[in-house]
């Protein structure tokens, strides 16, 4: 049952809803806005309601994964693993072409249902750049992706402090590993043939969830 539960945890992660919504309002995400498949890109397409619904659905599929397989009585390692699965899934997504978005929100949501206490803790740098963006006259957008990064790596460092080295601790690696590769494989393809160097691209990428074509301009910050 445990692999079985893997694979259907990563077809429910498959599901984009801000892809879905978008459709339903004649909008095509990969063409409009940052072309990422995410709440951050629907918000600016389709208004702030509609994106943050899409993205609180988009983090229940974290949270769904490990709850069911919680009440199913399967041991923690496939609550983990079918988390993860969810979070593969959201980055690439079989029913989207394996084009997915950032999985930020089914990212949170799987650290909300395994470790509650670890999930507030690794709210503070979201939090921290959110105010800072809010507080700085320019709203610079390259502090929430560089905060959000932080954030997968505070809680399973929270959970590595207080109970040493569990499959908790190696999930949240994993789900951190996932969306660091995600970051730097999107489109990459697009940004070497502008020739810029190869160190920036790819600090941009991983720091700034920046693209190069973004960096100049050519396509939308969301």
């Amino acid at each position: 049952m445990g692999p079985a539960f893997v694979v259907l945890s990563y077809l429910g992660g498959s599901v984009s809803f801000p892809a879905l919504f978008a459709r339903a309002k004649g909008i095509d995400l990969r063409r409009s806005g940052s072309r990422k498949l995410g709440g951050s890109n629907l918000i600016r397409q389709a208004g702030t309601p509609l994106g943050v619904a899409a993205g609180v659905l988009d983090g229940l599929k974290g949270i769904v994964a490990v709850l069911v397989a919680r009440a199913l009585g399967l041991p923690l390692e496939i609550q983990l693993a079918g988390g993860v699965a969810a979070v593969a899934g959201q980055l690439w997504p079989v029913f989207h072409g394996f084009d997915g978005g950032r999985a930020n929100a089914t990212g949170w949501g799987f650290a909300i249902a395994v470790d509650g206490i670890a999930a507030l803790i690794m709210a503070v740098p979201v939090a921290s750049a959110l105010l800072l963006r809010a507080a700085v006259p320019s709203h610079p957008t390259r502090l929430l992706p560089t905060g959000a990064l932080a954030s997968f790596a505070v809680w399973p460092a929270v959970i590595w402090e207080q109970e040493g080295t569990t499959p908790k601790v190696v999930a949240g690696l994993a789900v951190l590993a996932l969306i660091l590769l995600r970051r730097l494989t999107a489109g990459l393809r697009d940004d070497l043939a502008t020739g810029a160097p190869l160190a920036r691209i790819l600090t941009n990428r991983a720091l700034f969830d920046r693209t190069e074509l973004q960096t100049r301009g050519v396509v939308a910050v969301s």
